[in-house]
């Protein structure tokens, strides 16, 4: 699609990289168009255009002509200062950038996720309690996607899931109870039915309900993007002494 000069969309940035002697190729996810890329002519010169503002993390209003799908950017403009990221928030924000790349398809437009993405990137910037907001991002991902997760029926019955029963997660299929008579240990990869529906009403902030939606979110995540995974992810992993 081409946009005219005063069409201009917001987007961020996920990535870069340098093309021809003088230019940029970005990676952007828009509101309006989904995920693309855009040659950004001039970025790279020795008087560029946009100095220091060509980041991940900066809020762009972008327009762009060409009908292939490397699109040139037209005009740019920056309606507010960057989202400052450290740390872990840093590496999160990457993490997720990273998956965004991965799993948005090109001009797929997406405005659930563009939006999530936008809060999840003030969240990060100011709470030091960010694993329960990414976990909600990636649940509206995945959802928006069209590999939503339900937690409040069991799969195959469709019955009510039970808050004091056990449960085994199949990807793509949902939670199936455990037999009665195998609660006294608790076998690897069960959730507790509680936790399942605390997740389905958004509540995250415990550290074993966090838990548990993160292996279940792993899980699903793990299938969509096959054998190779994210870099950033395996960077947050050793940094985090994560599982």
């Amino acid at each position: 699609m081409m946009t005219s000069d005063d069409e201009l969309s917001p987007a961020y940035i996920l990535h870069t990289r340098k093309y021809r002697d003088t230019s940029l190729i970005a990676e952007l996810v828009t509101r309006d168009e989904g995920r693309f890329a855009v040659v950004i002519k001039g970025a790279r010169a020795k008087r560029p255009r946009f100095p220091g503002r060509l980041q991940p993390f900066v809020p762009l209003l972008i327009s762009w002509y060409g009908r292939g799908e490397l699109k040139t950017a037209r005009n740019i403009d920056f309606p507010g200062r960057a989202f400052h990221l450290n740390g872990d928030a840093l590496m999160i924000g990457l993490y997720i950038n990273e998956l965004l790349y991965r799993l948005l398809g090109k001009f797929d437009p997406m405005p659930v996720v563009f939006s999530s993405y936008q809060s999840l990137l003030s969240t990060l910037e100011v709470s030091s309690q960010i694993n329960h907001e990414l976990r909600r991002f990636e649940l509206t991902l995945l959802a928006e996607l069209g590999y939503g997760i339900t937690f409040e029926t069991e799969a195959g019955s469709g019955n009510p899931v039970q808050p004091e029963r056990l449960y085994r997660y199949a990807v793509e299929e949902g939670f199936y109870p455990l037999p009665d008579g195998v609660y006294e240990e608790r076998p690897s990869g069960t959730f507790e039915g509680k936790h399942l529906l605390a997740i389905a009403g958004g509540n995250l902030a415990d550290p074993a309900i966090e838990q548990s939606a993160r292996k279940i979110t792993r899980a699903s995540l793990t299938l969509l993007l096959g054998d190779r995974p994210l870099k950033s992810r395996e960077i947050l992993v050793k940094k985090r002494g994560m599982t």
